[in-house]
């Protein structure tokens, strides 16, 4: 949905810490997604939030496993937000002390992912419509639903 071509553009995602400890699985797609759209439409990502969720190509955020675990890492280490699969939401049970130290925020679409990761709000805007024009009928599928889930085609 990017206004320019791209195709002569090289993207290099590196994950230092694979594995034991680090990124595992998918569980970092809406990160990777939200970080390079930042890169290619030159909007930047706040740097009080932190991430977790795998992503559809539809652009649906699902569940990953270990987020209390993911939202207490993130309280630890001074972060103020936190986004979360919508469908994990049930299965959030922090510790009483850091439920006033950080926001979540539960989320089933990547248009809602750029909408609370991204800053600049003039920019950030168009993005999100840009995309939500691309995506459209999948919200609005979502939304008459009321699922949190595209409706099976």
């Amino acid at each position: 949905f990017s206004d320019e071509d791209i195709s002569q553009k090289d993207v290099h995602i590196q994950f230092v810490q694979a594995g034991e400890g680090g990124v595992d699985g998918d569980s970092a797609s809406i990160t990777v997604a939200a970080a390079v759209i930042s890169a290619l439409e030159d909007v930047p990502v706040r740097q009080d939030l932190a991430m977790t969720g795998s992503l559809s190509v539809r652009g649906d955020v699902l569940p990953v496993g270990g987020v209390t675990h993911k939202i207490e890492a993130a309280a630890k280490s001074g972060l103020d937000t936190v986004i979360i699969p919508k469908a994990n939401e049930q299965d959030v049970m922090i510790e009483d002390e850091y439920k006033e130290q950080i926001e979540i925020v539960p989320v089933s679409h990547i248009s809602e992912v750029l909408d609370v990761a991204l800053a600049g709000e003039p920019e950030k805007d168009s993005l999100i419509d840009r995309l939500k024009n691309i995506t459209g009928s999948a919200l609005e599928q979502r939304e008459v639903g009321g699922t949190g889930s595209p409706s099976p085609q």
